[in-house]
């Protein structure tokens, strides 16, 4: 969770990047709580973040997007950064 705070904190506010964090082990569960709302979590199925997530989903406030394999991985992770760009484009 620091490495994930020390990356937001060192962009200027006016320049808030949304983050996309994938992960599937527990030692992702902690960074996954330092996401917004605004940001997206992309854990893969039936993993421990993925349990951990679902197990009581109240904590994690960004988007979540769960993935199987490397090909729906790819899909929709292309589909999320063609969202966040289309999004700042019309800003």
């Amino acid at each position: 969770g620091q490495v994930l705070n020390n990356i937001q904190a060192s962009a200027p506010e006016s320049e808030r990047q949304n983050f996309i964090y994938l992960g599937d082990g527990s030692g992702d569960y902690c960074p996954t709580l330092k996401l917004g709302d605004k940001d997206y979590v992309m854990p893969r199925k039936n993993y421990p973040l993925w349990n951990c997530i679902f197990s009581d989903r109240a904590f994690v406030k960004a988007e979540v997007r769960e993935w199987s394999n490397g090909e729906e991985l790819e899909g929709i992770l292309l589909h999320l950064i063609n969202r966040i760009s289309s999004e700042r484009s019309i800003l």
